[in-house]
């Protein structure tokens, strides 16, 4: 991976990121998981605003506990 990669790579994550906070403040949920593009159940959408399915948070966690 070069620079440029690198840098394209970080500022796609940044606009998820943007974007993730941006929904999760006026409560909308995802359809599909901003990781894997799984589609999150409709059940997990009402419970939880979120843009993750739940193995992708669960990924998620664990590295932010680190």
């Amino acid at each position: 991976m070069d620079s440029a990669d690198l840098a394209a790579w970080y500022e796609t994550e940044s606009r998820e990121r943007a974007l993730a906070k941006h929904q999760t403040k006026i409560g909308i949920s995802s359809l599909h998981c901003r990781l894997c593009n799984e589609p999150i159940p409709e059940s997990r959408r009402k419970v939880i605003v979120t843009d993750l399915c739940i193995d992708c948070a669960k990924i998620e966690e664990k590295r932010n506990r680190k």
